[in-house]
């Protein structure tokens, strides 16, 4: 038996701030698109659990080898092991297309698509709450991958809804990732202030925005917005400078992917073909929405 599985990039649809929480991390509100840009898994039974990762040449520089225990599909699998008395011996191979820091929540993506195949085929002893919570305990990003529809994320980002919003799919979509960049995500989320937060007012006219009948996936991003981006473009000054060049050649607004370092922008952009300095600097990935 081996298994093939999929297992998608994201796109933060804007990222809103409330707040410090008391347990240290900031209350947020964003909405997750998942993109036709993925990873490919494998996975056969073995006589224990091994995990093995290969890199697509073209993010080498934005990959960062860690221990096979530190993984995140390694991690959950060992966790619904102890949940569930279940063992898991599998031989796991992940081919990585997306960039480690990236934005685009390929680790996330990775373990959601992993544990929930591995509760179905176990004939899911973890209920769908019980899968999200335990998934969310590893990447607060992931619950939002258990399913291919736009997902509302609040809290730290594993409080989860989802909406099917059919305007929002099929949309053509450019990805700009700086080569050798991975987004100091922890770094950034230490300068937020006070002036980055939003109001729940602002917060409730959002949702109620993205949950409105017949809105457009073009419409809707004319009310995003992103501290976290603004933060990470202050600290990669190249990066906005390039995306400044970029908005006035292409007459397209770009955005930045959760705390980058991914930008993206709505369209399929061939102009950027024309600019030779961001083949040397950036992987340019065209791709839809899902």
């Amino acid at each position: 038996m081996k298994i093939k599985l999929l297992s998608p990039a994201k796109i933060n649809l804007g990222l809103w701030i409330l707040g410090k929480r008391a347990d240290g991390f900031h209350e947020i509100f964003t909405i997750i698109q998942k993109i036709n840009f993925s990873d490919y898994i494998e996975i056969q039974p073995a006589e224990e659990l091994i995990i093995e990762m290969s890199i697509d040449e073209r993010i080498r520089a934005n990959f960062i080898e860690t221990p096979m225990e530190k993984n995140f599909v390694y991690r959950g699998l060992k966790l619904f092991e102890k949940l569930t008395g279940i063992p898991q011996k599998w031989k796991i191979k992940i081919k990585k297309n997306i960039p480690i820091g990236g934005g685009l929540g390929g680790g996330s993506s990775n373990l959601a698509s992993v544990l929930k195949w591995v509760n179905q085929y176990f004939n899911y002893p973890l209920t769908s709450s019980e899968l999200k919570k335990i998934i969310g305990q590893i990447s607060s990003d992931a619950p939002a991958f258990l399913e291919n529809k736009v997902a509302i994320a609040k809290g730290k980002g594993e409080k989860v809804e989802f909406l099917p919003l059919e305007n929002f799919k099929n949309q053509p979509i450019t990805l700009l990732i700086p080569k050798g960049v991975i987004s100091p995500t922890a770094e950034i989320y230490k300068k937020v202030r006070a002036f980055h937060y939003s109001s729940k007012e602002e917060i409730q006219e959002i949702e109620k925005l993205i949950k409105t009948p017949f809105l457009t996936f073009e419409e809707f991003l004319k009310y995003i917005k992103n501290p976290l981006g603004e933060i990470f473009l202050q600290q990669f000054p190249n990066i906005k400078k390039t995306l400044e060049i970029l908005e006035k050649m292409c007459y397209k607004k770009f955005f930045v992917s959760g705390s980058g370092s991914t930008l993206w922008s709505y369209g399929s952009l061939k102009c950027l073909e024309e600019l030779d300095f961001l083949k040397k600097d950036y992987i340019i990935v065209y791709t839809e929405t899902v």
